[in-house]
This record gives C-alpha cells, structure tokens and sequence, in this order.
C-alpha cells in the first residue's frame, strides 16, 4: 500500500508536469523567460499563496503544527513584485473559499511543492540575461535556502500526520489545486503586466 506522500506524487504528476510545461519551463531552460513572464510567474504565485495562506489562517487549530509564519510566501512575492514595478493584482480569496481543512492540505502540498522547483528556477534565472539583474533582491524563488529540504520533509511528516486517514481527499484535493494554479496563470495572463 502507498503512503500518502507516494500517492500525491503518482496521482498528481501528469497535472504537476502540465503545470510545470505552462509556467514557461522550456523558456526558463533556455534562458529566454522575459521580464513581462517573470512578473506573471510572481502574479500568478501571489494569488495562489496569498489565497491559501489566508484560507489555512482560518483553519489554525488543524494547521498549528504547520509552521505558517515560517512557511509565508505572501510578503516574498509583494515585495519581488514591487521591486518590478509591478502592479499587484487584486486579492482572489475565493480560490480556497470552503475548502476544509483536509482540503487545504492537498492545496497545501502543491504550494510547498512550488519551493522544491523553486530552488531549481532560481538557478535557471541566475543564467538568463535579462532576468539575472532583477535578482539582487529577488526573494520568492530562494524559497527556503538551504533549509528547503528540511522543510520539505517536516511538511511530509505534518501531511502524512493530519491526513492519512483522508488519503483520497488529500489527493483530490492536490489535483483540483494544480487546476486552480493553472487556471489563475491564464487569468492574470502576461498582458497585464505593469
């Protein structure tokens, strides 16, 4: 039997690549990403964890072991954002409007996901041209530094914990957030840049 870490893993990959293959991967592996990608990449960042931080704010005794102060990516992506000139979209609570708590752990694993390729991104953005002097200051892709994998693992452990006992719902759940990243990219859309 698969533990629920293997499941979301198997079970979400063929959403987790398409979702890797619309936030520009072939750009950010080529070096072309441009300035106006970047910053939708950020937009399309900040709303999905602005939207999931806020929603597992309102669950505090589920998630109390989740670290959230630590795991904040909210004034990250602001503050990127600002450093570009950008402007910020318009805050999207519905996004995990209802969601339960169990819920909000699938959603969870998809946007702590989004630090381990986070730490592959940055090093693909510190070889683009026209990226690399927006990166003095860039925080989002840094996620956890060096302490990324041991985040990782503590968020494995807490998920593992918390939903077990709710395997298919965590999953479905982790699948339904990947539609709704996808879904907020194509909102925001790059032309809506600066």
């Amino acid at each position: 039997m698969s533990t629920l870490p293997e499941r979301l893993r198997q079970e979400t990959r063929p959403l987790h690549e398409e979702t890797e293959q619309l936030f520009y991967t072939e750009a950010l592996r080529n070096g072309t990403l441009s300035v106006i990608e970047y910053g939708h990449l950020l937009r399309t960042h900040l709303l999905f964890h602005q939207a999931l931080e806020t929603a597992i704010e309102d669950q505090s005794d589920f998630f109390r072991e989740y670290e959230v102060e630590t795991r904040r990516k909210t004034p990250w992506l602001v503050a990127d954002l600002t450093r570009l000139h950008e402007v910020l979209p318009a805050y999207t609570p519905e996004i995990f409007a209802g969601w339960s708590p169990i819920a909000l752990l699938g959603a969870a694993y998809v946007g702590e996901g989004s630090m381990l390729g986070g730490t592959f991104i940055w090093r693909l953005l510190q070889r683009n041209e026209a990226i690399q002097p927006l990166l003095e200051h860039a925080r989002f892709y840094q996620g956890y530094g060096a302490e990324t994998g041991n985040y990782w693992r503590s968020f494995g452990d807490f998920m593992t914990r918390q939903g077990a006992p709710d395997a298919d719902e965590v999953v479905a759940a982790a699948s339904q957030a990947f539609i709704n990243y996808q879904g907020i990219f194509r909102e925001v859309g790059p032309s809506a840049a600066r």
